[in-house]
């Protein structure tokens, strides 16, 4: 059923690029299969997951107030462009995003259909206006609490809502903290300060003070059915115990990863100034200091040992620079923390990320989707690069993310996501920024084994 959804998804978008996208730059193995441009509702954060109940995936556009981080639309589309709804009202000034912005896209209310769900702001007290020129992290004092609203996924309306924190207006994760065998629960945060677990009745079960850094990694690290929550400096029960806790000398971290290798021994990473492994215990493995670690991811992307972990280097120069002369460097360690290769970018590719990608098929060694931004961040940006195991670039994808239709002035922040919304094994790539989104996908044969012994009369 699913692949069937997906093929006829498939050959409308071929189609259809014919005349959104027909000068598009194309190569023998990359396809531009659909490009929506010039949309009031695009915007720098989406979301991906199956809204309307056909099977096959969705994308949720995320609008918000840029310095104060209000959510101020969403807008449901499928993969071909057709709005299934909309909450809010779009606007082109509200694509940008300052951070993080607390929605997903889950089976909230276990009836096997997704709802929406996100945060509503509480009341900030003592603080200036609403501006978006003006960056708005917290409140010196609130009124009333956070609210989590879920959405009918199908159509947008409210289902229901319960009670957070008031501070808690950051990012969330879904958590299965009570033991439900169901990632059920909620683990929801400030920017940097503080974490709450909070029941998926909506009761508050703890509260953690400490440093939360942007996105905090979920495991059921102790293996004992119910998950914990790294967030760099320390690891926190599912009952709120803090199982170790490091000191974080006013630092956070700007990514964290969990993993449990093939050799049993689970590995905790994250990325500041360094990167960083520590056992589950939290002793350091390995540690190798960086100018500014960000999107520490593990994978298989080779075959001479069961995983890797690549990381990106910012800003490697002496001071936290971010000019035309400074570049980002792609690194790649083993296991024990050691470094593989390292690829530096090109002199201005300072604002870069890295994500895993099944670009190759199931039965592949994984491969690094690379995005980043020019200098200045503006015109067409720098290229989308796809790096396999070696470090050599498989791909590289032009960015068509902007500008809008005669627009000639424009910031062309673009971020990049992996996710097979074909069905085909491959992930595609999915671009997006405020004056753009683009799908692109591997048009490569997919290598499958040789068919030998072929004959009209099967049964061996």
């Amino acid at each position: 059923m699913l692949t069937c959804i997906h093929l006829v998804v498939w050959t409308f978008l071929c189609a259809a690029v014919t005349h959104t996208a027909a000068a598009a730059d194309r190569s023998d193995t990359v396809h531009l299969v659909r490009r929506i441009a010039g949309e009031e509702f695009l915007s720098e954060t989406v979301r991906i997951g199956d809204l309307n109940g056909d099977g096959a995936p969705d994308v949720l556009f995320v609008q918000n107030q840029y310095g104060p981080r209000i959510i101020t639309c969403l807008t449901a589309t499928t993969v071909a462009g057709e709005t299934l709804w909309q909450v809010g009202t779009p606007s082109k000034d509200n694509g940008r995003c300052y951070c993080d912005l607390p929605v997903q896209i889950y089976d909230w209310d276990r009836d096997g259909r997704n709802e929406v769900l996100y945060v509503r702001q509480a009341t900030y007290l003592d603080s200036p206006p609403p501006d978006p020129r003006i960056v708005r992290e917290r409140a010196p004092r609130y009124e009333g609490d956070a609210t989590m609203v879920v959405l009918d996924g199908r159509t947008g309306r409210e289902e229901a809502r319960l009670a957070l924190p008031a501070p808690a207006d950051d990012s969330f994760l879904l958590a299965d903290l009570t033991g439900s065998g169901r990632r059920e629960d909620l683990v929801v945060k400030d920017r940097y300060w503080n974490m709450w677990g909070v029941s998926h009745g909506g009761q508050v079960l703890w509260h953690y003070a400490g440093s939360v850094g942007h996105y905090p990694a979920i495991a059921d690290v102790d293996e004992d059915g119910r998950d914990e929550i790294f967030v760099g400096f320390a690891l926190v029960d599912h009952d709120g115990k803090v199982l170790f806790q490091k000191d974080a000398a006013g630092a956070h971290q700007d990514a964290a990863f969990v993993v449990k290798p093939p050799d049993g021994r689970w590995r905790l990473l994250f990325g500041n100034g360094g990167i960083h492994c520590l056992s589950r215990e939290g002793e350091p493995l390995w540690q190798h200091p960086l100018g500014e670690a960000q999107h520490v991811v593990a994978g298989r992307f080779r075959t001479d040992s069961p995983l890797q972990f690549m990381a990106v280097d910012r800003t490697p120069v002496p001071t936290h620079r971010r000019d035309a002369n400074a570049w980002a460097i792609l690194l790649l360690y083993d296991l024990d923390g050691r470094e593989l290769w390292r690829r530096p970018m090109q002199p201005g590719e300072w604002c870069i990320a890295t994500r895993r990608i099944r670009w190759m098929g199931p039965d592949q060694p994984d491969c690094a989707l690379v995005y980043g931004l020019s200098v200045d961040q503006r015109g067409p940006g720098k290229p989308v690069r796809i790096y396999n195991g070696q470090g050599e670039v498989v791909d590289e994808l032009p960015l068509q993310v902007g500008p809008a239709p005669g627009e000639t002035d424009f910031t062309s922040d673009c971020y990049g996501m992996a996710a097979d919304v074909w069905g085909d094994s491959r992930e595609e790539v999915l671009l997006f920024g405020s004056r753009g989104f683009s799908i692109y996908a591997n048009a490569s044969p997919l290598e499958q084994p040789t068919l030998y012994n072929m004959t009209l009369y099967p049964g061996m």
